[in-house]
């Protein structure tokens, strides 16, 4: 067989995969997921906050180590739905945040900053991943379902200005 038949089928058995996955039923994340082990949840964050500070100029830590930390988001309940073709989530009692199921990379808001927010919506069997982007970096949220009672939801921020990415995973069980 020549390369280019093997090239162009290798293609299309790519094409036809990332349709069908495409075309996949979101996993089913649902509901109200109550964060668990909030006792620990202070160490987990200070264990990642401490990971990317360690990599940065010494007279840099002390300033930098309190605005990580408020770049830390700590949901004690995540709310989260799909409707009609867009997928939705809230933290505690913030706003309800919403990103199209087809979006890759569409401006979904403005912060109170003026700074546009573009988002980017995948998922797969067992997750929801919705990457937002602006000039200051990017936030990746994956919700993965475990199993039908437990979730574990991994927040991953990107920055030219951050040495590694500042990376946290938390624990969720379903509310009733």
């Amino acid at each position: 067989m020549s390369q280019r038949i093997k090239t162009g089928l290798t293609g299309a058995l790519l094409l036809t995969s990332l349709t069908v996955a495409a075309q996949q039923n979101p996993p089913d994340v649902t509901g109200k997921w109550q964060l668990q082990n909030a006792d620990q949840t202070q160490a987990t964050l200070e264990v990642a906050v401490n990971k990317v500070a360690k990599e940065m100029n010494f007279f840099i830590r002390a300033l930098a180590k309190p605005v990580l930390r408020e770049q830390t988001q700590i949901c004690d309940q995540w709310q989260l739905d799909w409707q009609k073709a867009q997928f939705q989530w809230q933290c505690d009692d913030t706003e309800t945040e919403v990103v199209p199921m087809i979006a890759q990379g569409e401006k979904i808001k403005t912060d109170d900053e003026g700074v546009d927010i573009f988002a980017t919506y995948q998922h797969t069997a067992d997750s929801v991943v919705v990457i937002l982007t602006s000039e200051r970096g990017k936030r990746t949220n994956t919700w993965q379902r475990l199993n039908d009672q437990r979730l574990l939801y991994t927040a991953k921020l990107e920055s030219e200005k951050l040495p590694t990415p500042l990376t946290w995973s938390l624990n969720y069980r379903r509310v009733p």
